[in-house]
C-alpha cells in the first residue's frame, strides 16, 4: 500500500468515528551511517510509514503518532481516548486550508536512502582521511501527505543530507555539522575540514585555567545555532501561554536585542531540510522575521494559540504547539579572521551542549562548552581552556553583540534541532562560570 493510499484509508477510518480530524502520513526512507575511530561502524537503513492523527470532539483534543501497523486497532480506540479527556482550552476549529505544495527531491540523496548504496559517496567525502574521528551522516527521503476534515488534501516530497563529525587529536577534539536538502559533498568536506582544523589547533596549544567572570566571547555557528533555537522557542506562542518564554510581556515592535541580530523563519527555503509549503493544519507557510535588527516582530501561532491570544495563525502549526521550520540568522560584515582580531582578548568557544534554563521568564540559562575552546590574546589563540559554562540571560547576551560574521554555516545536529543558517558572533561581558 502506498503512503497516499494509507493516508486515504486512515482518513476514512477516522472520519467514520470523529467529525474533526487531520491525518498526516510520512513515508520515510532513512539511511544512517555511523563512524568511530575514523572507520565506518554502522550502515543501517529504515523504511517507515509514520502516521499522525489529530482528532477533536466536544472541545477535546487527541493527538496520536505511530508506525503504520494495525491502523484499524489504533483508530477504533479514538472515541474511547477522547471520552477520557477534559475539554481543552487550546481547542479551536480547524482553519481553512490555504497551503500549496512546495517540494524538492535530490536524486542522489533519494537513491542513497532507498538503496543503501553509499560506498562511493563515503569515499568521496574522505572519511578515511580524517584519522581518529566519530560522527553520523544521514540520507533521508520523505514523502508527506496531509488530509483533513477541513478539506486539506496536500502532499510534498523532501530530501535531507546532514551530519556531524567529531575529530580527535589525542585528548583534544573539534566538531562541526552540516545540513542540506541536496547531496553536497563540498559542504560536508568543508565541515569535516573545520572539525580537523579545530582539533589540530587545540592539540598544539597548552592548557590554561581561567577564573570565573565576565569575558568577551566569540561564539561559533554551532553555538549560535543552538542559542537561536532557544529564541525561536521563546517566540513560540505556546511557550508564552505556558509561562516559559522570556519574551512574555514583549510586543511586536519592542527593541529586545542588539540591532545586529536578525532571525527569520524560512519555511519556503528549499535549501534547508525543514521547508514546507503548508503547516500541520494545512495553512500556507510564509517566510517571516522573528527578530529584525533587534526588534521583536511577533509570536509564532497556530490556530489554537491565535484564538487564545487574540491573534492570527502565522502558518506555524504543530497541532498543539506552533513551531519554526528553518531558521536563518542575517550575516554581518566581519570576515572569519577579522572576528578573532576584533575579539583581541577573550574566549573562542566552538561547540556546546546541555543548554538548560534556570528561569524561563527571565531567560536565565546555562550551557557547557564542548570540544575545542580557546583563550585568545591579541587576536591569536594561545591556549585551550577546560570546559566552561556560559551562565547568563538570553536577552542580555544577545543585546551585547559587538560583531557578526559574514560567513554562514548550515547547521543541524542534536543540539540544533531546527535546520539553521548561522554566522559567528562576538559578544561582550558574557558571564563565564566553571562546571562543577
Amino acid at each position: 500500500m502506498s503512503h497516499v493510499e494509507l493516508a486515504e484509508k486512515t482518513a476514512r477510518l477516522v472520519s467514520s468515528l470523529i467529525g474533526e480530524y487531520m491525518v498526516k502520513v510520512e513515508a520515510v526512507n532513512w539511511l544512517m551511517v555511523k563512524m568511530a575511530r575514523g572507520e565506518i561502524t554502522v550502515v543501517q537503513s529504515w523504511r517507515k510509514n509514520m502516521i499522525g492523527i489529530y482528532a477533536a470532539k466536544d472541545g477535546k483534543i487527541g493527538v496520536l503518532s505511530f508506525e503504520a501497523e494495525n491502523v484499524e486497532d489504533v483508530v477504533k480506540r479514538l472515541p474511547q481516548l477522547l471520552a477520557k479527556l477534559q475539554p481543552s482550552p487550546f481547542y479551536a476549529p480547524l482553519p481553512e486550508p490555504t497551503g500549496k505544495p512546495v517540494s524538492f527531491r535530490d536524486k542522489a540523496v533519494a537513491e542513497a536512502a532507498a538503496t543503501g548504496e553509499v560506498s562511493e559517496k563515503l569515499e568521496e567525502l574522505g572519511i578515511s582521511e580524517l584519522g581518529d574521528a566519530a560522527g553520523k551522516i544521514d540520507f533521508v527521503h520523505r514523502e508527506t501527505v496531509l488530509l483533513g476534515s477541513n478539506g486539506a488534501e496536500l502532499g510534498y516530497e523532501s530530501t535531507s543530507f546532514n551530519g556531524y563529525v567529531r575529530v580527535f587529536r589525542g585528548e583534544r577534539s573539534g566538531q562541526w555539522s552540516w545540513t542540506s536538502t541536496r547531496y553536497e559533498p563540498g559542504l560536508a568536506r568543508r565541515a569535516m575540514s573545520k572539525a580537523v582544523e579545530l582539533a589540530e589547533l587545540s592539540a598544539k596549544l597548552p592548557r590554561e585555567k581561567i577564573e570565573p567572570g565576565k569575558y568577551r566571547v566569540l561564539l561559533s555557528p554551532m553555538i549560535v545555532g543552538n542559542l537561536v533555537d532557544s529564541i525561536a522557542d521563546a517566540a513560540n506562542a505556546g511557550m508564552l501561554i505556558f509561562g516559559m518564554s522570556f519574551l512574555q510581556g514583549r510586543k511586536p515592535g519592542d527593541q529586545v536585542f542588539s540591532p545586529s541580530l536578525t532571525i527569520h523563519d524560512k519555511p519556503r527555503d528549499t535549501s534547508l531540510p525543514g521547508f514546507s509549503g503548508f503547516d500541520d493544519e494545512g495553512v500556507a507557510t510564509r517566510d517571516k522575521p522573528i527578530v529584525e535588527e533587534g526588534v521583536f516582530k511577533g509570536f509564532l501561532h497556530n490556530s489554537k494559540t491565535a484564538k487564545l491570544l487574540g491573534g492570527e495563525t502565522t502558518g506555524n502549526a504543530g497541532w498543539i504547539m506552533p513551531r519554526a521550520f528553518n531558521l536563518e540568522v542575517a550575516p554581518g560584515d566581519m570576515k572569519p579572521g577579522e572576528m578573532l582580531e576584533m575579539l583581541d582578548n577573550g574566549l573562542y568557544l566552538t561547540n556546546n551542549w546541555y543548554t538548560r534554563f534556570q528561569n524561563y521568564l527571565e531567560g536565565l540559562f546555562s550551557t557547557v562548552s564542548r570540544d575545542a575552546a580557546f583563550i585568545v590574546r591579541n587576536g591569536e589563540p594561545v591556549a585551550c581552556v577546560e570546559r566552561v559554562r556560559i551562565a547568563d540571560y538570553m536577552p542580555r547576551i544577545f543585546s551585547s553583540i559587538e560583531a557578526v560574521g559574514s560567513e554562514r554555516w548550515q547547521i543541524e545536529w542534536w543540539e540544533v534541532r531546527t535546520p539553521t543558517r548561522a554566522p559567528h558572533m562576538l559578544m561582550k561581558d558574557v558571564n563565564i562560570s566553571l562546571p562543577s
